[in-house]
């Protein structure tokens, strides 16, 4: 690769400025990542510019362009947003799949400009979460992601669902990859969008209740539970203090949850950890088990009346909540 001279690097970096983060966003809550597969290594520039834009992939309009300085970067200096126009000219976009609203009066879609390098600089992409007002056909830039395409970590914009009252997008700054380094649980995070006030919430991370009604995430040290129509329904504190936070997982009927933590990211044998049940609606941790030998990392609840626990060997257990009993699978 042609070596860069010092002026170009600097040149880079006084460009980004006020850009925000290139793959997360600062108030990203990163909350421990359960055991996985080394992350990806660094990811390649996608230099070739996409196919043309296809106007039939917007159901109702076909927003290309910046409409507003961008939301996401409030603060983006004059460099900043010429350098998000560079890469926008350089190429037509790619579009990920339209999010039409249930009651038809809104449509979330992200356009994605892959990696260019705009003046000879490092490779750089640009993506934006794009809102059209289908009565209006009118579309907003209701965020942003500017990034350096040969780093690591988690990155990329994309929809996951509507509110059903239509009042709320939710959706991820984190499509691709998982945060550099580290062997904790992790999980993409939540983003809430008001279609109408383009205000913007950062829910942290965790699943999706089975009847899909609700969402329960990490947000710092608290476990919250979120109201897909309403917003927040309460938030407790995680029961042991010190611990790392781990994967939480609802039971069947959405009514309960549990989550497991560790004294340790990684796991190993003789690392203490925790299962922790929460019923709602009175939000009250209830400690399941405590336990070394095995050391727990991971949970899922698929049976009513029984929990899958995973130690840090991989190995499958199951804890039975009326007999209390704990047993491996064989």
């Amino acid at each position: 690769m042609k070596e860069w001279t010092w002026v170009s690097r600097i040149l880079l970096l006084v460009l980004l400025a006020g850009c925000g983060p290139l793959a997360l966003p600062p108030e990203t809550p990163t909350p421990p990542r359960a055991p996985t597969s080394p992350g990806p290594g660094p990811r390649q520039a996608t230099l070739t510019p996409t196919a043309p834009l296809d106007p039939t992939a917007f159901a109702t309009a076909t927003p290309t362009r910046i409409a507003e300085t961008p939301t996401a970067t409030p603060n983006a200096t004059a460099a900043a947003i010429a350098l998000q126009q560079a890469i926008m000219a350089m190429q037509q976009p790619r579009l990920d799949q339209p999010y039409p609203a249930p009651d038809g009066k809104w449509q979330a879609q992200v356009v994605i400009y892959d990696c260019v390098r705009p003046n000879g600089l490092e490779p750089v992409a640009y993506e934006q979460l794009q809102l059209t007002q289908v009565a209006r056909g009118s579309a907003t830039t209701a965020d942003d992601q500017l990034r350096y395409c040969e780093g690591l970590g988690a990155f990329g914009l994309a929809g996951r669902f509507w509110s059903p009252n239509s009042r709320y997008f939710y959706y991820t700054s984190a499509r691709e990859g998982v945060p550099d380094g580290g062997c904790a649980y992790w999980e993409p995070p939540f983003l809430r969008l008001d279609a109408s006030t383009l205000n913007k919430v950062n829910l942290g991370a965790g699943p999706r209740s089975p009847d899909g009604g609700k969402l329960a995430t990490w947000q710092g040290r608290d476990l919250v539970v979120w109201d897909i129509d309403e917003g927040e329904v309460g938030r407790v504190p995680a029961l042991a203090l010190e611990a790392v936070l781990g994967p939480i997982a609802w039971s069947p009927d959405s009514r309960a949850l549990v989550y497991v933590q560790a004294t340790s990211a990684c796991p190993a044998p003789g690392i203490r950890s925790y299962v922790v049940r929460v019923d709602l609606p009175k939000l009250e941790p209830i400690l399941l088990l405590e336990s070394q030998a095995p050391s727990f990392g991971g949970v899922q609840w698929d049976r009513a009346d029984e929990l899958r626990l995973f130690d840090e060997k991989g190995k499958e257990w199951r804890y039975n909540f009326r007999t209390q009993g704990l047993n491996p699978v064989p």
